[in-house]
């Protein structure tokens, strides 16, 4: 059963460009290869300054390791950074698709 990750959080203004730019262009592509991704979707509100990103995984394990090693190499806070707080992180299990 694969397993949802969705982040999604407001960013900081005069950051959404940049922001956006970094997922698009670096951190989604490697996301999208990591062993264990099978899919992976980011997307901008521009109007109210939202980023949502969308990831499916083989296991909630496959994605803790994911995780594991993105905090490791500093790239989860740097991504963190981009945002106007705390953004939401809701995992749950695919039961249709």
């Amino acid at each position: 059963m694969s397993h949802i990750v969705i982040l999604e959080g407001n960013v900081v203004p005069e950051k959404l460009d940049a922001c956006v730019k970094l997922l698009a262009e670096n951190r989604l592509e490697v996301t999208k290869n990591y062993e264990g991704c099978e899919g992976c979707f980011g997307s901008v509100n521009n109007e109210e300054l939202v980023v949502t990103l969308w990831t499916r995984w083989q296991s909630a394990e496959h994605f803790d390791e994911y995780l594991k090693w993105r905090t490791q190499r500093g790239d989860f806070a740097e991504v963190l950074a981009f945002f106007d707080g705390e953004p939401k992180i809701k995992r749950s299990n695919l039961f249709f698709g």
